[in-house]
């Protein structure tokens, strides 16, 4: 009981220094009479923190900043520790080598940078041309959101932190193209498109090593993906219009041109399709999570606006297009309703509507 109660301490202190930085900045005098706990705070302490105010946070980018300066003032502790041996967890072992195949990128990174500053050269194609190959990173980052943070989500009470992960992973994929696809002759500005997006990239490196690896170790424990059970192979869906085998139904659900997912009355996920063209990556891990969680923090609004308007029958339908990696997609929200008008949960179609739109005229033969 009094480890408990010391943990508690700690962590409400930290809480009280996170708290100081977010209103503004800090002085010597405050920092040395927190000193104590900020040098010796392990990552689930930092982590705790952490969730306590992302938890209530209304704009969760407001706190980018005052994020980063409290896990600075952490750092020491963080380091210190020792980290976990992750080999029971495939998941975990493939994301920490991805992080450090990540880490050598950058290690190039920032050697050709200060070369080229040193030379005081204009020719940044190097560079360019090490981003434009860096497929990694958004893989990465992808495996994290649509693997990791589902798991995290689902077996610890303390997961805030990811929401800020994901807005930040965002940003530096966003400056990454930007960097690599400018062509303007301010060098200046080059160089800080650079320096914001190798800065961001570092931060995320960082926080997973240092803390979210950790503590979602802890958190999954023993976990394991649920599969379905093997007596759903002889089983059938039926209905008026006919009946298929699952096995049927999961492969012409595989086939369709179009990516399918189903939200739940409760905003949780479903089902969704796995055809190999998935325009939109996910896994298993997705279901049950609620689909706000499954978005960056800068589309949940939308999210919840259209959840909102279905539920509350002002709407039953919603559609999106944009551009994804030079194709065009299409995306739809249908609600779902039962035969008495009851909402049911929220339909997502999402198609590579490329070819589609390109089509013209008539085509009546093979």
């Amino acid at each position: 009981m009094e480890l408990m109660h010391n943990t508690d301490k700690r962590t409400s202190r930290l809480i009280e220094y996170f708290q100081i930085l977010y209103k503004g900045t800090t002085d010597k005098e405050t920092y040395e009479s927190y000193r104590d706990v900020l040098e010796t705070a392990s990552a689930y302490e930092t982590n705790a923190a952490l969730d306590e105010l992302l938890s209530k946070a209304e704009d969760i980018e407001s706190y980018t900043i005052p994020v980063a300066r409290f896990i600075r003032s952490v750092g020491k502790g963080l380091e210190s520790a020792t980290l976990p041996d992750y080999q029971d967890n495939v998941l975990l072992t493939s994301l920490v080598e991805e992080n450090g195949e990540i880490a050598k990128v950058s290690s190039s990174l920032q050697q050709i940078s200060i070369q080229l500053k040193k030379e005081g050269s204009g020719d940044v194609s190097g560079i360019q041309e090490v981003l434009s190959s860096f497929d990694l990173l958004q893989k990465h980052y992808e495996r994290l959101q649509n693997e990791l943070f589902p798991l995290f989500e689902q077996t610890s009470n303390e997961h805030s932190c990811v929401k800020l992960m994901w807005a930040i992973q965002n940003t530096a994929l966003d400056l990454k193209k930007q960097t690599q696809a400018y062509e303007g002759s301010d060098m200046a500005s080059f160089w800080k498109l650079f320096s914001n997006f190798y800065f961001n990239m570092e931060i995320l490196r960082y926080r997973e090593t240092y803390i979210l690896y950790p503590v979602a170790y802890r958190a999954l424990g023993e976990h394991s993906e649920k599969r379905m059970d093997s007596a759903l192979a002889d089983a059938l869906f039926s209905c008026k219009t006919g009946a298929l085998t699952f096995e049927q139904l999961e492969l012409i659900f595989r086939l369709l041109p179009l990516d399918i997912a189903f939200i739940g009355a409760d905003d949780r996920v479903k089902f969704y399709s796995d055809p190999p063209h998935r325009i939109f990556p996910r896994s298993p891990q997705v279901i049950g999570r609620l689909v706000q969680n499954c978005h960056p923090p800068k589309s949940v609004s939308t999210v919840e606006e259209i959840l909102s308007s279905f539920k509350e029958g002002r709407e039953d339908s919603a559609e999106f297009y944009l551009v994804v990696r030079g194709a065009f997609v299409h995306i739809q929200y249908y609600a779902v309703r039962s035969m008495d008008g009851k909402y049911l949960g929220t339909l997502e179609v999402t198609q590579d509507a490329t070819h589609l739109r390109s089509l013209s005229g008539e085509k009546r033969l093979l």
